[in-house]
């Protein structure tokens, strides 16, 4: 399974637009992310288990070793179900949603860095959005001058 950028934003857009500190699978569920109501799809475990490949998502704690730690439990016929753990989005989490938040930055990924690994990225993500911002201001200070 490729990696759908479009799909970590919405993921991330859940934790970023809400007014609590942690959240439940239970909760990214009810935002639309995860199709099941009772089983957990492929499609959202792929991308989960990314986000804790990457810290980018952990427990309460800090701690991402595994789904367990986010509240998805393994049933006994190879399916998923939803616990009720909190969840959070790290720093790095916070940094890859505003990343991907900006459509120029999810848009160069998608064309061009598809095809690169994770790491690659995560880190040309954060160089292109501080490339757009720098942009950005830069034209905020003509205008004042």
């Amino acid at each position: 399974m490729n990696i759908d950028f479009e799909y970590v934003s919405k993921i991330l857009d859940v934790f970023i637009n809400s007014d609590k500190a942690h959240l439940s699978i239970v909760d990214l569920n009810n935002a639309g992310i995860n199709s099941g109501e009772s089983i957990i799809d492929q499609t959202f475990i792929f991308h989960m288990q990314i986000l804790l490949d990457n810290n980018l998502i952990s427990d309460q704690n800090g701690e991402s070793n595994g789904l367990a730690t986010i509240g998805v439990g393994l049933n006994g016929n190879n399916t998923y179900r939803k616990l009720t753990t909190n969840i959070r989005l790290t720093q790095n989490g916070h940094d890859f949603a505003k990343a991907l938040n900006n459509k120029e930055v999810l848009l160069k990924i998608k064309s061009e860095l598809k095809d690169a690994p994770f790491k690659a990225i995560f880190d040309g993500s954060q160089k292109l959005l501080t490339h757009f911002l720098k942009k950005k201001l830069e034209a905020v200070i003509k205008e004042g001058e």
